[in-house]
């Protein structure tokens, strides 16, 4: 967040995570168009966004310019301290999975306990909070430390004789070598915090969600419209028909604003996917997805999506329930998304009525 001056490339920005954040109550069917105003002098980074909803809601991300030739009117940004002491505190507090209330009262105990002497708690308030470097505390400590080293150093340098023996050299060592662990932790605090040296990154909550949700819905409404034409036409003939539903629906066209998009992308997807003891959805495998005793939908769809981002079906059941919205790109690189729970039926998707009507023009 600065002006709009370029920084030289040896220069450091001033930055800060932030929220922004609306609510809107809308009837169903319902559209509106919200605008967020970020000053002219802010670079601004989506990095998550999540949506809270009863149902699914579509949306559509457009970056308004301001029209040309129109000067715009001032809009001195935030005070920095002032975000700092607004914002920052919430997203420190969901970086470590507590409410703000939990995160203000477990710092306060920190606190405490550093004042009384603990260095350790003070390192761990000190990587929860990084606004407690610029603190008393922080300068008492240092100080301490900075201290220590200065008198223990050269008390441990004297030689001790017969005629002046050297006291407590255990306890002066142990304290020197303590206070130089500590002033070097206080350094490396903040960088181990976020180091990802040996940690498998995960995928997207958001794609992760979007692929589960689609292999959903499109297992759940294979298995309908199967147990519907089993009645009408027999086992043989449906599965048969079900197969070349399935065929057809991969080469359909998909309209940009529609979440069928991702369940186009998880039919593409079957061919390279092990469903059961096969690999692709086929004759062998069909009714182990789809049959009277076949996978409940929801344990197919974990077991594909967590095929398709190598993790843990455990991990998927934690992704697909965040509340980040479900992204994708549009042709114009406009940004849709999906937010809230995406309970869509296959059967309702323009793209699946156009490719049974064609197949059984009757319906």
């Amino acid at each position: 967040m600065e002006n709009n001056q370029k920084p030289a490339p040896s220069e450091s920005r001033v930055q800060m995570p932030g929220t922004l954040a609306f609510e809107v109550t809308l009837a169903p069917h319902e559209s509106r168009t919200v605008v967020l105003p970020i000053p002219p002098d802010y670079d601004l980074v989506l990095h998550r966004v999540t949506c809270r909803s009863d149902g699914p809601v579509l949306l559509k991300t457009e970056v308004a310019q301001p029209p040309a030739g129109r000067p715009s009117e001032p809009q001195p940004p935030q005070p920095f301290t002032t975000a700092l002491e607004a914002e920052y505190p919430g997203h420190l507090a969901a970086l470590e999975g507590e409410t703000l209330e939990e995160w203000t009262k477990k710092n306060a105990d920190l606190t405490q306990r550093a004042w009384a002497g603990d260095d350790q708690a003070f390192l761990d308030l000190i990587r929860r909070d990084p606004r407690v470097v610029g603190s008393q505390l922080t300068v008492a400590k240092v100080v301490s430390w900075r201290t220590e080293l200065e008198l223990f150093a050269k008390y441990l340098n004297l030689k001790g004789s017969r005629l002046f023996p050297l006291t407590k050299l255990k306890e002066a060592r142990a304290k020197m070598e303590a206070a130089k662990k500590n002033l070097r932790r206080l350094g490396e605090v903040h960088i181990a915090f976020y180091d990802q040296r040996g940690k498998k990154p995960l995928p997207p909550p958001g794609v992760v969600k979007g692929l589960y949700y689609a292999f959903l819905c499109l297992f759940a409404g294979l298995k309908q419209e199967f147990q519907l034409r089993v009645t009408r036409d027999g086992l043989r003939k449906a599965r048969r028909d079900l197969l070349a539903l399935v065929k057809a629906l991969k080469g359909v066209q998909v309209q940009p604003d529609s979440f069928f998009i991702y369940i186009a992308w998880g039919l593409r997807l079957l061919d390279q996917l092990r469903i059961g003891d096969a690999q692709g959805l086929g004759e062998d495998n069909l009714l182990n997805v789809v049959g009277p005793r076949s996978s409940k939908p929801s344990e197919v769809a974990l077991d594909l999506a967590a095929q398709v981002f190598e993790i843990s079906e455990h991990t998927v059941e934690i992704l697909k329930e965040s509340e980040e919205i479900i992204p994708w790109m549009g042709p114009h690189g406009e940004i849709y998304a999906v937010g809230g729970r995406p309970n869509f039926e296959l059967a309702n998707f323009p793209e699946v009525q156009r490719v049974i009507r064609s197949a059984d023009p009757m319906k």
